[in-house]
């Protein structure tokens, strides 16, 4: 195990994978939508294409929501908090648009906004996402 970093699972919601057709939006004048990777009562992970500056990172402004939608469901206005948001490197590119992964948490839901998106993931999402195992000292 030389050269790995040791992770600590902090998430307190369980997180699954979404269906193909899940997608999300930050508010509508930021130009990001993306498919949905994974998802939890907590947060969400997306992947989108990066329609700024090809050359700089993406400016984040007005984004104080974001929306999720797929086949007959759309739940909007969730506010958030952007944990991170990096331009995804793993594989070659033979086109100019930078592919980009963005976590966000979700912050201060209403009771309406729990129960939109609690009914959202019991109808879009495909698995629960085995948690990191703890590296506790012992």
């Amino acid at each position: 195990m030389v050269g790995r970093k040791r992770t600590i699972e902090r998430r307190k919601n369980k997180r699954y994978k979404a269906v193909e057709g899940a997608y999300a939006a930050i508010s509508p004048n930021s130009n990001k939508i993306g498919q949905i990777i994974d998802i939890s009562m907590g947060g969400l992970c997306f992947k989108y294409i990066n329609t700024e500056n090809k050359s700089e990172e993406p400016v984040n402004r007005n984004e104080a929501s974001i929306f999720l939608s797929s086949m007959g469901y759309y739940v909007g206005d969730l506010p958030f908090q952007t944990i991170a948001d990096y331009e995804i490197t793993d594989r070659p590119s033979f086109s100019s648009m930078k592919v980009r992964k963005r976590h966000v948490k979700f912050t201060d839901l209403t009771f309406k906004q729990l129960f939109d998106l609690d009914n959202y993931l019991k109808n879009n999402v495909s698995e629960q996402i085995k948690p990191l195992p703890n590296h506790h000292k012992s």
